[in-house]
């Protein structure tokens, strides 16, 4: 069980850094963190980026996007 662990710990502080950026709204997250083709990253989401191992290139995107930054 302390595989899983991790990655779900990943998924949520990836997940949460999307809700702060949405505004606290975390159906938009969700859908963001799923859905959303990251040009930066090929266009893979975020979703497919953290499966990679690449969770903090989501998170130090979504902190860009916090300081202002809009691609």
């Amino acid at each position: 069980m302390s595989e899983i662990q991790p990655p779900i710990r990943t998924i949520q502080q990836g997940l949460a850094a999307a809700t702060a950026v949405s505004g606290g709204d975390l159906e938009a997250a969700i859908l963001w963190y799923r859905n959303v083709p990251l040009a930066p990253f090929n266009y893979k989401t975020a979703e497919l980026l953290v499966a990679e191992g690449r969770a903090a290139d989501v998170l130090n995107l979504l902190e860009s996007f916090q300081a202002g930054f809009v691609g």
